[in-house]
């Protein structure tokens, strides 16, 4: 265990050791370079295989002691002050102070830090479990068929979205915004798709909602789609949420056709390329509307974070450290998100939670990384491969008709898709929302509390944009590519 702690410029700091044994200041510009920390004992036991690592570790055994500490200490008080020493290091993009506890004593006491530095954030790595169990730890053979997770609807139950789209649109005459539960009275299917929120976050963490498609082709205009599309969703979380700088409340996920970028420089979204798995920013609901189908592959693919954590904690327990540390950094682009370093791993109020994608942390290719954002090393690559191989070994592929609803616990569920061939006349064609249930919502570490509320405060100055008819995408900012 241990904390990190960012600094930039004066009052003193006081901060609680109880158990821990280590700790990393920062300056404010250096986003993390240490592979991996763990508990510090005689001889500085750093376990990252950079030269900064080897350079620590024999600064201490050399005892040069302090030599070229990058922050100017005031005064360093401690219950035991000779229980820690001070190993330090710099580097050309910030620097790094390292106070390690010693093998004499059990644990430090509560320690008072004066530095020319403000306290920016003291984030505490927890004490992951060694396996998490519930029925959120599936993998391919829990379920029998896929109707161990979808919803169909039986004829009633068509017959009563067709009469709650007729309520809303001919007797209340409101606008889209405007569907709820109560707006949208759904008196049979409304408990089973209560059920089913019940599972998306406490339970298996995935549902799809089979059923509703037109009889006839044309039978639902793309406004009455998106009308369906709200109504059922408001059962299984009811805030919705923006997905851009500019409010777009929806996402029109196709290969964008007309336009002439290279594949391999679009957001994925508006590709036939394969992802890898990942999760969609700080959503908590990533809910998708299947409009149509590929000719070929388009599958959505999803695999059990949970699983994978188990895995990893079993075979490469090294790596759940490596995780969840704060040492991840994120590029941003545009005003939505700015770029943070942060754990990829948390394991926070009894649930394991993944927040990543590949983009915004390796870069891209044809784009110069954000100024200041360091590489990841080839641990921490190796640490994405093998994150993607167990999620590709624990994968179960959501064949989804057109019609088909399908909801999604970001934190607790993974996702990706297949490469795939489009049709000529009728593409594969998704609507996505994003979405939150306030009451059975996961409570979050601090860490994503920030950009959850980006996307879910109606304060946030970005507005609601509700763009119910795809426009076709030509050009594609760099801030696209680097979200989901």
């Amino acid at each position: 265990m241990g904390y990190w702690v960012g600094v930039q410029s004066t009052p003193p700091a006081v901060l609680p050791y109880p158990t821990w044994k280590t700790l990393i200041l920062r300056s404010c510009d250096f986003l993390g370079i240490l592979s991996r920390i763990t508990s510090c004992y005689k001889f500085a036991r750093l376990r990252a295989p950079t030269s900064f690592a080897r350079r620590a570790v024999g600064a201490y055994i050399d005892g040069s002691g302090a030599a070229g500490c990058p922050f100017s200490f005031r005064s360093i008080t401690s219950n035991s002050l000779d229980s820690f020493v001070i190993i330090s290091t710099t580097f050309t993009m910030g620097a790094e102070t390292i106070l390690s506890h010693t093998e004499h004593i059990p644990a430090w006491g509560d320690l008072t830090l004066t530095l020319k530095g403000e306290l920016a954030h003291a984030t505490k790595i927890p004490k992951l479990p060694n396996e998490i169990c519930g029925p959120l730890a599936w993998n391919p053979s829990t379920f029998e068929s896929d109707a161990d997770y979808t919803i169909t609807l039986d004829d009633r139950e068509i017959k009563e979205v067709r009469s709650a789209i007729s309520h809303f649109n001919e007797e209340l005459d409101l606008s889209g915004s405007e569907v709820s539960t109560t707006t949208f009275p759904l008196p049979t299917l409304g408990p089973k798709l209560r059920q089913a929120a019940e599972d998306v976050h406490n339970g298996k963490g995935f549902v799809v909602v089979r059923g509703i498609r037109d009889m006839q082709p044309g039978e639902f205009s793309p406004e009455d789609k998106i009308i369906i599309f709200l109504g059922i969703s408001s059962y299984i979380a009811g805030a919705r949420g923006r997905q851009d700088e500019n409010g777009n409340m929806l996402s029109h996920i196709r290969n964008a056709k007309l336009s002439k970028t290279p594949q391999s420089q679009r957001p994925t979204r508006y590709s036939s390329r394969a992802s890898t798995f990942h999760t969609d920013t700080f959503c908590d609901i990533l809910a998708l509307q299947s409009r149509s189908n590929a000719m070929e592959g388009g599958a959505t693919l999803v695999s059990s974070t949970w699983t994978v954590y188990n895995k990893l904690q079993k075979e490469h327990p090294e790596l759940c450290e490596l995780l969840a540390q704060p040492i991840w950094p994120f590029d941003s682009r545009g005003s939505f998100f700015p770029c943070s370093t942060r754990p990829l791993l948390y394991h926070h109020d009894g649930k394991v939670m993944m927040n990543f994608a590949r983009e915004p942390l390796l870069g891209l290719e044809d784009v110069k990384r954000k100024a200041g954002l360091p590489v990841l090393s080839q641990e921490q690559k190796n640490a994405l491969e093998i994150v993607e191989r167990f999620a590709t070994e624990g994968q179960i592929s959501i064949n989804t008709e057109p019609g088909d609803l399908l909801f999604i616990n970001n934190h607790g569920v993974l996702h990706s898709r297949e490469e795939f061939t489009d049709a000529v006349e009728n593409p594969r064609y998704l609507v996505r929302m994003w979405l939150k249930n306030e009451e059975l919502a996961w409570d979050l570490p601090e860490d994503l509390q920030y950009g959850n509320s980006r996307i879910y405060d109606r304060d946030n100055g970005l507005g609601e944009r509700w763009n119910l008819v795809d426009t076709p995408r030509i050009e594609f900012a760099v801030a696209e590519r680097l979200t989901s």
